[in-house]
C-alpha cells in the first residue's frame, strides 16, 4: 500500500473508514498485498475459539494392564484423552490406536497428559492381552489400557461419554462402537470429540490438548 493511501486511511473519519472496510474497497486498492504497519494496526487480531464444556465423566474403577486399579480420581488434575476399543477389532481400532500413538509422539513428555484406552471386549482383553497390544504401539506408562466388568464399561461408554456401543449383529462379528477420541480436562469435564478416521481430527486434538495444558480449565 502506498504512503499517500495509508495516510488517507489513518486520517479518514472512523465512520467512513468502517464503511470502506465493510465494503471491501481496501482490497482493490493498488499495493494492498504489501505489508503495511499502518493498516495492520487497524485490523483486530483473531481470537482463538474457546473449548466448549460438555458434561463431567462419572466415577469409575477399572483395571490397568499392569493389574493396578484406576479410578477417575487418579486422573484428577490431568488432561486426558479416552477411546473405546478392543484388541481383536479388525476395523478402525488399530487406526484409533495409531492416532493416540501420534499424540504420544508429539506430547508424550507432558507430565500433565494421560491417554486412556478402554477395552469394550473385557472377556478377551485381559491385562496380559492389553500389555501385548500396548507394546505394539510402544505405549509408555502414561498411556493407560483399561479393562473391567463388561456392564460397567458399556454403561461408562453410553451414559458417561454418550458414545454408541452395541453387541455384534452376528456371533463373532464386530462390536459396534464409536471411533471418536474424547478430550477431558483436569476437572473431569469433557471438552471435545475428535474423529479418528482422518488426520485432521488428530491435528485438532493435539492443538486443543495444548490449549488445556497451558490454560485453566
Amino acid at each position: 500500500m502506498s504512503a499517500p493511501i495509508a495516510k488517507a486511511l489513518i486520517t479518514m473519519p472512523r465512520r467512513i473508514l468502517s464503511s470502506v472496510i465493510a465494503l471491501g474497497l481496501v482490497a482493490v486498492l493498488p499495493g494492498c498485498g504489501e505489508k503495511d504497519d499502518a493498516f495492520e494496526m487497524m485490523t483486530p487480531p483473531a481470537t482463538p475459539a474457546a473449548l466448549l464444556k460438555h458434561w463431567s465423566v462419572p466415577d469409575f474403577t477399572l483395571t490397568e494392564r499392569t493389574g493396578q486399579p484406576v479410578k477417575l480420581a487418579d486422573l484428577a488434575g490431568k488432561v486426558w484423552v479416552a477411546d473405546f476399543f478392543y484388541t481383536a477389532c479388525p476395523g478402525p481400532c488399530p487406526t484409533m490406536s495409531s492416532r493416540l500413538s501420534e499424540v504420544q509422539k508429539q506430547l508424550g513428555t507432558e507430565p500433565g497428559l494421560r491417554l486412556v484406552s478402554i477395552s469394550i471386549d473385557p472377556e478377551k482383553d485381559t491385562p496380559a492381552v492389553l500389555k501385548l497390544y500396548a507394546e505394539k504401539f510402544q505405549a509408555n506408562d502414561r498411556w493407560l489400557f483399561l479393562t473391567g466388568p463388561k456392564a460397567d464399561i458399556y454403561n461408562l461408554a453410553r451414559d458417561g461419554f454418550k458414545l454408541p456401543i452395541a453387541e455384534p449383529e452376528t456371533p463373532g462379528g464386530q462390536i459396534i462402537h464409536s471411533t471418536r477420541l474424547v478430550l477431558i480436562d483436569q476437572t473431569g469435564t469433557i471438552r471435545g470429540f475428535y474423529e479418528a478416521a482422518g488426520e485432521a481430527g488428530t491435528a485438532e486434538l493435539i492443538r486443543d490438548i495444548r490449549k488445556l495444558l497451558t490454560a485453566s480449565p
